[in-house]
């Protein structure tokens, strides 16, 4: 029996399994942007990070991005943000790319901005994170 769980846990992730991973990863930077919840933000990514083609350090540096970002450039009435779509490029059993494509809403259900945005996804220590995250042009 034990040996059977050992087998287990070390078996390597199906992709519908990293998807579903990244997917539930994404859902959780989602709402925390929405929450203005930074540290939870920080949480989703690895460091050094490259965020939107800058070297980001460490966490107090990718919160004080964040902070300017949300607080500052954020449109006027945004409320939550919906994930349309998330597209997967699977490099390597630790190196997924994934595109996922936002829209942005208002407290009136109105959509106010839509984005799509490329995130790098590696898998250390066990856990995936973004190690490089931007804008898709």
């Amino acid at each position: 029996m034990l040996l059977g769980l050992a087998s287990y846990s070390f078996a390597q992730e199906t992709d519908e399994q990293i998807k579903a991973i990244i997917t539930q990863n994404n859902l959780i930077y989602v709402r925390a942007f929405e929450f203005k919840d930074y540290n939870k933000i920080a949480e989703c990514f690895h460091y050094p990070v490259l965020l939107r083609g800058k070297s980001t350090l460490d966490k107090e540096m990718l919160i004080e991005s964040y902070k300017d970002d949300r607080e500052k450039q954020i449109q006027p009435g945004y409320k939550y943000s919906i994930v349309d779509e998330i597209k997967f490029i699977k490099i390597s059993k630790d190196l997924v790319i994934a595109e996922f494509y936002y829209s942005r809403y208002n407290s009136n259900y109105e959509k106010i901005f839509s984005v799509a945005r490329s995130g790098t996804y590696k898998k250390i220590d066990g856990k995936w994170k973004i190690s490089e995250y931007g804008i898709l042009k």
